[in-house]
């Protein structure tokens, strides 16, 4: 982690937990609609649970340990997720708040890693020139 300063930490805290709460929100959500608000008349929901809510388990490990990485590629899955939310309101209106919970949970999600990431490598940056400046003063 970077030596920041104490209010990039508590900006990169606050997205940080922004992105988990919206991830584990969603995978939840997933879970809850698969098996229970609208399971699949036509494929085990074994299969679905795997398809659907699989993909979203690759990035837990990063997200967890605070990778950089991770946070940078796992916004982009959750576009996917968005436009399935995004569906679910459309095409199951019995059930359309399950769909907006999905759509709010990849939203928080997406920003959280956004955020997360640009907070991170901006504070990098700026370390790094410091650092060199004071290599430049330190040199004869």
């Amino acid at each position: 982690m970077l030596d920041n300063s104490p209010e990039t930490h508590k900006k990169l805290h606050f997205y940080q937990n922004l992105a988990l709460i919206g991830y584990f929100s969603l995978l939840i959500i997933l879970m809850i609609n698969i098996v229970w608000l609208i399971p699949s008349q036509h494929f085990p929901t074994a299969l679905v649970l795997i398809v659907i809510a699989g993909p979203l388990l690759l990035p837990m490990r990063g997200l967890l340990n605070n990778d950089l990485y991770t946070y940078q590629w796992a916004h982009f899955l959750t576009l996917a997720y968005f436009a399935h939310g995004i569906s679910e309101v459309s095409a199951y209106p019995e059930v359309w708040y399950a769909g907006i919970f999905q759509t709010l949970a990849s939203l928080a999600m997406y920003l959280g890693c956004v955020m997360y990431a640009r907070i991170f490598k901006q504070d990098y940056k700026k370390q790094l020139k410091e650092k060199e400046e004071i290599e430049k003063e330190q040199t004869p």
